[in-house]
């Protein structure tokens, strides 16, 4: 809360993360305004009686406050556990300052060792783009809702949650996965945290660098 402030223009991503944190702005009623990143967010945000807006009606934003599925030590992240990260990437792009929220099982030394990367794609494509991402030593699995059927994001396209062995290269690995015909966006977000807040036993740590990350998985 206290990085929001009056008269900003800030966007909210998704996922239960982002959730807890509009009930705080619910409760405590900011004198700003909030782009959603997500119909769940949406559908939150409005119920706690903030103030919503359209990207399209404020092309740069000063603040994104997001969650993370899991993040290295170059703040690079994977992101997309809802399906919302193709929405959350322009959010964070358009943004000046980006928060990620985390808890500290989220940190990982490389990624990929604990999450599979989302991928949204087109319906029309989903069985060609798995095929080109084994040929780039994936293992793809398209997303299924809850009654079995295959999962919809927000946009109207499907998911393929790809298993990779090394994400050595997160910077070439989201160039090459979104030059598949097809493919709408991935999670891999590199080069947009620009805080991470790291919530653990003790309370809470801000990380601002790559030693404070290291420093503080080094101690718990």
């Amino acid at each position: 809360m206290r990085f929001v402030k009056k008269g900003m223009v800030v966007g909210l991503g998704s996922g239960s993360t982002v959730a807890h944190f509009i009930e705080v702005l619910g409760e405590r009623m900011p004198n700003a305004l909030f782009v959603p990143g997500s119909s769940s967010t949406q559908r939150l945000a409005s119920e706690k009686g903030l103030t919503l807006v359209s990207l399209n009606d404020f092309q740069k934003l000063d603040l994104v406050v997001d969650g993370a599925d899991e993040v290295d030590p170059d703040f690079n992240m994977i992101k997309g556990g809802g399906g919302a990260h193709t929405r959350e990437k322009i959010l964070a792009s358009a943004a000046e300052k980006v928060i990620i929220i985390v808890d500290r099982t989220k940190l990982a030394h490389r990624l990929g060792e604990n999450k599979p990367l989302p991928v949204e794609v087109l319906p029309f494509a989903h069985k060609f783009v798995a095929s080109e991402l084994t040929r780039l030593n994936g293992k793809p699995k398209l997303r299924m809702g809850p009654h079995g059927e295959p999962f919809v994001t927000d946009n109207g396209n499907y998911v393929l949650d790809v298993k990779f062995k090394r994400i050595l290269r997160p910077e070439k690995l989201e160039e090459r996965v979104n030059s598949i015909p097809g493919v709408v966006d991935n999670g891999l977000f590199v080069g947009l945290a620009d805080v991470l807040l790291v919530g653990h036993e003790g309370g809470c740590t801000a990380l601002k660098t790559k030693r404070d990350f290291l420093n503080f998985i080094s101690i718990h």
